[in-house]
């Protein structure tokens, strides 16, 4: 067994549960679970983690992998209704451990607003936001450019505004 592989199922138990994070987050409001993409992500990155040239970590190459299979599954299910089979309440933004209702409100309320952003922008937010990566990361998912990726988030933030004015949230 190669030492790629090797090092790669010493870090599985720790890029699970963040990789899936993400997904929830990024999959809101389709009827794509992320569940079965990211058991089609693990087990293609594990036949090809020869080809894995570390250029960026396991995470980022992951994600990539993982985005381009729900691309693909979006639109093998376009003509399918548009509608979400996870609940706003199932959404994980970074922990369900709140300190308080009124936490707890907050985020259920911008998880909501976030699933409403269209997907170029949604993205950038649950990469930088929800799941903490790094301009530069993203770039390399994403491969482009980060000044474009900062415009994207600049628009993103925007539109949340004028969502979560439309929800009649002033402010969180």
């Amino acid at each position: 067994m190669s030492s790629s592989r090797d090092e790669f199922k010493k870090q599985i138990p720790e890029l699970y549960p963040r990789l899936h994070r993400a997904m929830t987050a990024y999959l809101a409001g389709s009827n794509v679970e992320p569940d079965d993409i990211l058991q089609e992500a693990f087990l293609k990155a594990y036949r090809s983690v020869e080809q894995f040239e570390g250029k960026s970590g396991f995470y980022t190459w992951l994600y990539s992998i993982a985005r381009n299979l729900s691309i693909d599954e979006f639109r093998k299910r376009k003509h399918e209704k548009k509608r979400s089979s996870v609940p706003v309440e199932d959404f994980e933004i970074e922990s369900d451990d709140f300190e308080s209702d009124d936490q707890k409100e907050n985020v259920l309320i911008l998880r909501k607003a976030i699933s409403e952003l269209p997907e170029l922008l949604k993205t950038v937010v649950v990469m930088k936001t929800i799941d903490g990566m790094s301009y530069s990361e993203i770039s390399d998912v994403l491969d482009v450019n980060e000044q474009t990726l900062k415009n994207r988030m600049f628009r993103a933030r925007k539109e949340l505004a004028g969502i979560l004015d439309k929800m009649g949230v002033n402010e969180l």
